[in-house]
């Protein structure tokens, strides 16, 4: 009997959680490009290593109210000349057609993170590479834009491919 009881109140908490946290998304108005600024974070090298490099894709809400973005938006590495450049996103293995991400909301003066990474050797047989020099973040109908030097790879069948993982809360580091 406690057992059901337990098991029940976990299913009422975390279908309350779940409820709440929907709402708050619902509260969120959908950012605008104007009131937030991007920038990149090499992490320290975090990323690099064994014909791999990335960078951290940190997006910050510098207006005075709350917005959402989604988890996982259009990104496009751009050329010298700010012309788009061939690259796609990698497809996570077993997760077709993907996982379901919601909306991620950024709170006033506060930044959100995502990785991208992607291989800067020409390790293929076949090998097809880009040299971009910025970054695009499509955000609502508009776009930012930060300088990137990055240097992608991939199979000429596939071409060049990056992972992303979705933005999320940016954590103070821990000491």
């Amino acid at each position: 009997m406690l057992k059901t009881i337990t098991k029940t109140m976990g299913v009422l908490l975390c279908a309350a959680l779940s409820t709440h946290a929907a709402s708050a998304r619902a509260q969120a108005v959908p950012c605008e490009p104007g009131q937030l600024a991007l920038s990149l974070d090499d992490g320290g090298g975090d990323f690099n290593g064994m014909s791999h490099g990335g960078t951290y894709v940190v997006l910050r809400n510098r207006g005075r109210s709350r917005c959402q973005i989604p988890a996982r938006p259009d990104l496009a590495f751009l050329d010298a000349n700010e012309q788009t450049l061939q690259a796609s996103l990698q497809a996570t293995p077993g997760m077709h057609p993907g996982p379901v991400l919601l909306p991620v909301v950024i709170p006033p003066h506060a930044s959100v993170r995502a990785s991208l990474r992607w291989v800067t050797g020409e390790v293929f047989d076949d090998s097809q590479c880009i040299d971009a020099s910025a970054l695009r973040v499509g955000i609502g109908q508009g776009a930012l834009t930060a300088p990137l030097q990055a240097h992608l790879c991939g199979a000429r069948a596939q071409g060049p491919q990056y992972q992303f993982v979705p933005f999320q809360p940016k954590r103070p580091p821990t000491n």
